[in-house]
């Protein structure tokens, strides 16, 4: 009887949750949860500890995915600007703080001379145009990542966004600071090693080359290498070619790459030539040659980086080209860079082929700024040389041009003279664009062909 009974008084319980599940007016999530510990003893336990695996779970998930989450990207891209301007308001604050004991004409004044200094101390004042670098710190997160657990191809744009806006305010913050926009054109990828989830790096980012137009910024993901336990890392040499390649210059913006094979060429044809054999395919030459070539190249790419630091390993190149617009102005990159402060070295100025070691000109930095700098940047935004944020936007938008036409047809302009145009290291700058332009024109050429 007793066997039967508790049969029964459980049939009653189930019965009895099955009407109030059937009930939705007058069920509520109290009187559910009640009944379901009724019937079942050990479900709040259940309840209790399922309820705290699962917020684990989430809390997990979202902290490895924290970049996705909407405007994460957004507020990685705009911190640099936010930096900056957190910046502005405590460089104010302090500003404002050493002012207290004036008042008037004299305060206001005081505060202008004081933030010009800090303005002009977030100039690159002094740096050359090819030695500026920046570097953008991050790890691969779990949601940049594909089914390899590699990052994945499209993850490497988003994060070149935010390198370029961080290198934007470091390099141009007067342009920025008159409402000067930076519209990118095109992205070209170069993938060499894949980058681990999780794993942390670096992209550095530098000046390509530049025209009267466009402005190629080129950059580098890398990692640093492990160094096992009791081992001491040592200076060793650049990554050495694969085997029947040797390439004949170590850096990015030099060709031609040369092999070891008996056909050489002197040209500085990008891609070799290649052989058809009678059927329309290529030949079993042309496919070895096309083999080392691809070899060739990333044994430069992968060496082009020991120059700079060693212990490091590189896994991608990027080359982004840009613009720079105000309105719908377009401005000159050598514009830009001579009024935020970048100048060749002197001895890069009086177009002398000198050594720096042997030069007794000192480098340019804050301290010890190019003329250019003193004598006519500053007079376009310095309050206390004649200028404004209004005469600097002016100059922007149009009046670099009637300087240009005023100046010796036989002198380049004093903005062009200062980054080294017309100088010894033009035809570095030259070199350099060639190899950029060619990068975009191929591209160009297979848009005409689809």
């Amino acid at each position: 009887m007793a066997k039967v009974s508790a049969v029964v008084k459980s049939q009653a319980q189930i019965q009895s949750l099955v009407a109030l599940l059937y009930l939705p007016g007058s069920l509520s999530s109290v009187r559910l949860s009640r009944a379901v510990s009724n019937c079942l003893p050990g479900a709040s336990r259940i309840s209790s500890s399922l309820r705290l695996i699962f917020k684990a779970l989430f809390f997990l998930v979202l902290i490895l995915n924290v970049r996705a989450i909407p405007g994460g990207w957004h507020w990685r891209l705009f911190w640099p600007v936010t930096k900056i301007r957190l910046q502005y308001l405590i460089a104010r604050m302090h500003s404002l703080w050493a002012l207290s004991g004036t008042r008037g004409k004299a305060r206001r004044q005081g505060m202008e001379m004081r933030m010009e200094k800090w303005l002009e101390s977030i100039t690159p004042v002094g740096a050359h145009p090819f030695e500026f670098e920046t570097r953008y710190k991050s790890w691969v997160t779990l949601d940049e990542s594909d089914f390899n657990m590699h990052m994945s191809n499209s993850s490497y744009p988003k994060v070149l966004d935010c390198a370029r806006m961080k290198a934007a305010m470091e390099l141009f913050p007067q342009f920025l600071r008159v409402g000067g926009i930076i519209p990118l054109a095109s992205t070209h990828f170069h993938f060499i090693r894949e980058l681990p989830v999780f794993a942390k790096y670096e992209l550095r980012l530098s000046i390509g080359a530049w025209d009267e137009k466009w402005f190629y910024v080129v950059g580098r993901f890398v990692t640093k290498n492990k160094v096992p336990k009791g081992k001491h890392s040592s200076k060793s040499a650049p990554h050495a070619a694969t085997e029947g390649t040797t390439p004949a210059i170590t850096t990015l913006f030099h060709a031609p790459i040369t092999d070891n094979s008996d056909t050489t060429s002197d040209t500085n044809t990008p891609f070799p030539a290649t052989e058809t054999a009678t059927n329309g395919l290529p030949s079993a030459a042309a496919a070895d040659q096309a083999r080392k070539f691809d070899a060739a190249v990333a044994s430069r790419l992968e060496s082009d980086l020991s120059g700079v630091e060693d212990g490091y390993t590189l896994h991608t190149v990027c080359v982004s080209r840009v613009c720079f617009k105000l309105g719908r102005i377009t401005v000159p990159p050598a514009v830009l860079m001579a009024t935020n402060g970048v100048s060749v070295h002197p001895w890069e100025l009086s177009n002398q082929e000198v050594v720096a070691a042997n030069s007794s000109a000192q480098r340019y930095s804050p301290s010890n700024p190019p003329p250019t700098w003193t004598s006519e940047s500053q007079a376009l935004f310095s309050k206390s040389k004649g200028g404004s944020p209004r005469k600097l936007r002016d100059f922007y938008k149009g009046e670099w041009r009637s300087v240009a036409a005023a100046a010796d047809a036989n002198t380049h302009p004093w903005w062009d003279r200062t980054v080294g145009v017309g100088g010894i290291v033009d035809g570095k700058r030259k070199e350099r664009l060639d190899v950029c332009r060619n990068l975009v024109g191929g591209l160009d050429g297979v848009r005409e062909i689809c």
